[in-house]
């Protein structure tokens, strides 16, 4: 759906979407399991898109420790400000204050609110994504997965800036 400027300039903009599985690319980490729902508003605030809503789906993502399929449900509010790209296309450098670190900007006549949506989905993922707190990983050794059975490989932690005294060990 294109949130349209000259629209906006009319009267504010009530939006209910479902968008299905696939619709909108996450990237090869990420899958979408159910529909997105988003509900929410999109004003004008003189030249600034103001859009607050709520948007519901769940993904799959790999677990980082144990390369399981994870599913993360997403439910989160959104409060969003846009400003056209040409209020800082500038040739000189500019700094930015603190408030406005929290802005987007469009360019053109308006913008997608599938790219918002993807956004805020990839913004809700933790950095580092684990199945649960206490996932044991895989084994360094054979790749066992350690949520599922325990290896027999022998596991010796040596600090690698040590590693070199274990030489004199063996003298």
């Amino acid at each position: 759906m294109f949130i349209d400027i000259h629209e906006l300039e009319k009267d504010a903009l009530e939006f209910q979407e479902t968008l299905k599985p696939g619709r909108i690319g996450f990237g090869s980490e990420i899958k979408q399991l159910e529909p997105l729902t988003t509900t929410g508003v999109a004003e004008l605030l003189g030249q600034e898109i103001h859009l607050s809503g709520t948007l519901r789906t769940a993904v799959e993502t790999i677990c980082d420790r144990c390369l399981e399929p994870t599913r993360r449900p997403i439910d989160i509010e959104y409060d969003l400000f846009y400003r056209p790209m040409k209020s800082i296309a500038r040739e000189e450098e500019i700094e930015v204050k603190p408030a406005e670190l929290e802005i987007g900007f469009y360019e053109g006549h308006g913008l997608e609110l599938d790219e918002v949506l993807k956004e805020q989905v990839l913004l809700t993922l933790p950095m580092k994504n684990v199945c649960r707190e206490d996932c044991a990983g895989l084994c360094p050794q054979c790749g066992q997965n350690r949520n599922l059975a325990v290896c027999s490989c022998k596991t010796e932690k040596i600090d690698a800036r040590l590693a070199g005294l274990e030489s004199f060990k063996k003298q």
